[in-house]
């Protein structure tokens, strides 16, 4: 089965969220694709702005629990997760592929994020 999750937001717990998605998912086996777009795209630079203000994220934050970075490092190790950032976000905030960290895989368009999880379930993350 295939996966996709669009990601709109750079709240800590709402990534963590759909970070535990791409766990979950690549280990059973399911290619996941992940759209990251509008102020999604600023956590996955190399300096991310995260915003903690829900108290799911400040918690996290207190109790040191594993950040989203880790939880997606952990998925993309199956082999079976490709992160997209969106390429009007990336205009947007002036990002080029070299802005990034290593999570992201490339800049796209949701025509090619839709193409790839053809078939497949879509979720959102907003």
């Amino acid at each position: 089965m295939k996966l996709g999750i669009i990601v709109g937001t750079n709240e800590r717990s709402r990534l963590t969220y759909a970070a535990m998605n791409s766990v979950i998912s690549s280990s059973m086996g399911d290619e996941v694709f992940v759209f990251l777009t509008m102020d999604s795209v600023r956590a996955f630079t190399k300096n991310p702005e995260v915003k903690d203000s829900d108290v799911s994220s400040k918690t996290m934050v207190e109790k040191k629990d594993e950040d989203f970075t880790g939880l997606f490092k952990k998925a993309k190790k199956s082999g079976k997760v490709k992160i997209y950032a969106c390429s009007y976000a990336s205009k947007l905030f002036n990002y080029s592929k070299a802005d990034y960290n290593d999570l992201v895989d490339e800049i796209a368009g949701i025509t090619t994020f839709m193409m790839d999880v053809e078939g497949g379930q879509v979720i959102s993350v907003w």
